[in-house]
């Protein structure tokens, strides 16, 4: 005869194991899954990163068999993760004052010259340089010089004609050429630099072999001013004139170093000096300018402050360059010297470099 089997339900004690082992064993494949997808979403997220890097080179056909390193460019690190706090602090805070009606306009860029890691916000937002186009201008002489070497004491006559130039610019200070007397290249180059004379600028231009100006910008990849009607630049950009005087990479050293202790002499420091503790060195330069746009169906009177320079902070010097548009000079210096501290301070805490 056959034996009768009966079969039993489970017990409850039973099915809540049967469940806690079904839960962790999908649990564990999520997880196991999230991995592999998280993996490969990094690498390619990393490997993208370094895909955007790239070498910019001076391209001169002087050379035949080598090709000097003006720089180079890459993606912001804010893309892997890099610098996204202090960014989210930067644009909070500028975001505020556009809301509050102070600030209209703005293009922000920073760059740790240790790593050469960077980010931006509104980096690629053009704005009209006013006095920060001395710069490249020095930088231009100073080509010539390597060329020429007795053009840095080549003289030229500060006429009425150079100084009316001066004059039809409102916001520009009076220049402390005398007309009449005459200056050598290398005196200009300072007193352009230290005071932001425009008088200085002007007279320079009557002197400066232009080729030396298309040159430059031919080797960092920007538009020509004298080929524009109305030259604009943005902080990114502009940021390039500062790396290659800090890394010697378009003058030779003791050319670059010159013009860099003469930034550091600039007689402004109600914007980036000012966001940095006393005693830090800061070799920079600022633009002042004022205009009248069209908002809508009105006409607004608007004032740009700009400012760039590297920040020697003791261990990890940066790049801050911060183009702004606003309705007073007040407001703007503020913004500027806020930002100014916000990212001083960040060095000083970030954990980069650390082990």
């Amino acid at each position: 005869m056959f034996k009768k089997f009966t079969t039993h339900a489970p017990t409850t004690e039973t099915r809540n194991k049967i469940l806690v082992l079904f839960f962790a064993a999908t649990i564990m494949v999520a997880s196991f899954v999230g991995f592999f997808i998280g993996k490969y979403v990094q690498e390619s997220k990393y490997t993208k990163f370094l895909k955007g890097f790239r070498n910019i080179r001076e391209n001169s056909d002087k050379y035949v068999y080598i090709n000097p390193l003006i720089g180079a460019v890459s993606p912001p690190a804010t893309s892997v993760g890099i610098f996204s706090d202090i960014k989210g602090d930067v644009v909070a805070y500028l975001q505020s004052e556009m809301r509050a009606g102070d600030l209209y306009g703005y293009s922000f860029y920073f760059r740790d010259l240790g790593t050469s890691l960077w980010f931006g916000t509104n980096e690629n937002a053009d704005f009209f340089p006013a006095s920060l186009f001395k710069l490249p201008v020095a930088i231009a002489v100073y080509k010539e010089a390597e060329d020429t070497p007795s053009f840095l004491q080549e003289m030229g006559m500060y006429t009425k004609e150079i100084a009316d130039l001066n004059d039809q610019v409102q916001l520009n200070s009076k220049s402390s050429l005398i007309i009449g007397r005459s200056y050598s290249v290398e005196d200009l180059v300072s007193i352009m630099i230290k005071d932001s004379d425009n008088g200085a600028k002007n007279l320079l231009l009557t002197l400066l072999d232009k080729k030396y100006i298309d040159q430059l910008f031919e080797a960092i990849a920007l538009i020509d001013p004298s080929k524009t009607k109305t030259y604009t630049i943005s902080s990114r950009q502009y940021a390039l004139f500062l790396r290659i005087l800090y890394g010697s990479s378009y003058l030779n050293e003791a050319h670059s170093e010159y013009i860099m202790s003469l930034l550091a002499q600039t007689k402004f420091e109600d914007g980036i000096v000012a966001g940095v503790p006393k005693g830090v060195k800061v070799a920079h330069k600022f633009g002042a300018y004022e205009i009248d746009e069209p908002v809508g169906a009105i006409t607004r009177h608007a004032q740009q402050l700009h400012e760039c320079g590297i920040v020697y902070h003791e261990e990890k010097p940066y790049v801050l360059c911060l183009m702004t548009k606003g309705k007073d000079l007040t407001t703007l210096y503020r913004v500027i010297s806020h930002v100014s501290q916000l990212m001083y301070n960040n060095q000083q805490s970030e954990e980069l470099y650390n082990d």
